[in-house]
C-alpha cells in the first residue's frame, strides 16, 4: 500500500461540539408596543392617588365635628350645635323618652361638616308611641284564603300644656317647644326673679293642638340692664327664639308666606341685629311659612 493510499483511508476525526447557539431575540416590535400600556397603567395608578388624596381622603377632614347630643335636652343640643356653627332643624315625635329630649341627630355626633349646614334633631314630645290595634283582614281567592295583619301608629295631633310658671324662660320656653308648641315670650313688669316665667296662656294641663301658640309672661323686674340683640336672621325658628332668650330678650314669631326653601327659616327680625334694647324687650322675627 502506497503512502497516499494510506493517507486516504485514514479517518478523519469528528469536530468538538460547541456551545449551542444563543436563542433568537424576540422581534423589537414586541417591546415597543408594551410601553404604550406600561406608561397608560402608570398613569392610571397616579390618577387614581390624586383621587384619593384629593377627594375620599378630604372629604371627611374639612368642617367642625358634629357634637353628639343624643340624650341632651333640646336647648342644651342646640346650644351645642349653633356654638360649633350649624343650623338646627327640630323635629317633634312621640317618643318613649322625656319631652324635650333628644333621641336622634341627622347626621350623628362625630360628622364633619360645614359650618351653616343643618342638623336634624328628632324630639320626645313626651308623649309614648301610641300603636293602633292589629287589624286583621282575609282575602280569598281561587279557593285559597290569606290572611294579613297590620298596626298603624296613630298620629298625636294635640298634647298638653306643660307647667312652666315659675321656671326660668329659657327652661320653660324649652319644655314648651318640646311639648310641640311655639313659645312666644313676653316682658311682665313685676317683682318676681327677672327672666322668670310669671304667666302661662293656655294654662298648664289644657289640651291644645300641636304648633299652637303658647304665650309666656316674664319678668323683668325693676333694674333692667342693657341687652345686644344678636343676629338670628336665616336661622331656622326654634333656634332664633333659643338664641334671643338666652341674650336676656323675649321674642315673638310672624310668618310670612315665602319660597319653599324658606320655609321655618327667620326672614327679618325688629329690633336689627347689633342693636341694644333694655333686657327681656321683646324682638319680633319673621318667618317663612
Amino acid at each position: 500500500m502506497s503512502y497516499d493510499e494510506t493517507q486516504a483511508t485514514q479517518k478523519v476525526p469528528p469536530p468538538q461540539a460547541g456551545p449551542p447557539p444563543p436563542p433568537p431575540e424576540p422581534p423589537g416590535f414586541v417591546l415597543q408596543d408594551a410601553w404604550p400600556w406600561l406608561a397608560l397603567l402608570g398613569i392610571l395608578a397616579v390618577a387614581g392617588l390624586l383621587v384619593w388624596l384629593f377627594v375620599f381622603r378630604d372629604r371627611n377632614d374639612k368642617g367642625p365635628v358634629v357634637p353628639a347630643v343624643v340624650g341632651l335636652h333640646q336647648q342644651q343640643a342646640i346650644s351645642e350645635l349653633t356654638g360649633r356653627g350649624f343650623d338646627v332643624k327640630v323635629v317633634r315625635a312621640p317618643a318613649n323618652r322625656p319631652a324635650g329630649i333628644v333621641i336622634s341627630q341627622i347626621p350623628g355626633g362625630g360628622t364633619r361638616l360645614d359650618s351653616g349646614q343643618t342638623v336634624t334633631l328628632h324630639v320626645s314630645n313626651g308623649h309614648p308611641v301610641t300603636v293602633a290595634p292589629t287589624t286583621t283582614t282575609a282575602t280569598t281567592t281561587a279557593g285559597r284564603t290569606t290572611t294579613r295583619s297590620s298596626t298603624q301608629t296613630v298620629p298625636v295631633t294635640t298634647a298638653p300644656v306643660p307647667d312652666v310658671v315659675g321656671q326660668d324662660d329659657v327652661s320653660g320656653a324649652g319644655q314648651v317647644e318640646a311639648a310641640g308648641f311655639v313659645a312666644e315670650t313676653s316682658p311682665v313688669t313685676t317683682s318676681g326673679t327677672p327672666g322668670s316665667i310669671v304667666q302661662e296662656d293656655p294654662a298648664a294641663g289644657t289640651d291644645e293642638k300641636i304648633g299652637s301658640v303658647v304665650r309666656l309672661g316674664v319678668a323683668v323686674g325693676s333694674n333692667r340692664p342693657s341687652a345686644s340683640v344678636p343676629n338670628v336672621v336665616g336661622q331656622k325658628a326654634p333656634a332664633a327664639r333659643a338664641a334671643l332668650l338666652g341674650a336676656k330678650l323675649t321674642v315673638r314669631t310672624e310668618y310670612k308666606k315665602g319660597p319653599a326653601k324658606s320655609v321655618g327659616v327667620v326672614l327679618s327680625q325688629s329690633p336689627s341685629a347689633g342693636s341694644s334694647a333694655p333686657a327681656y324687650s321683646q324682638v319680633t322675627i319673621v318667618v317663612g311659612s
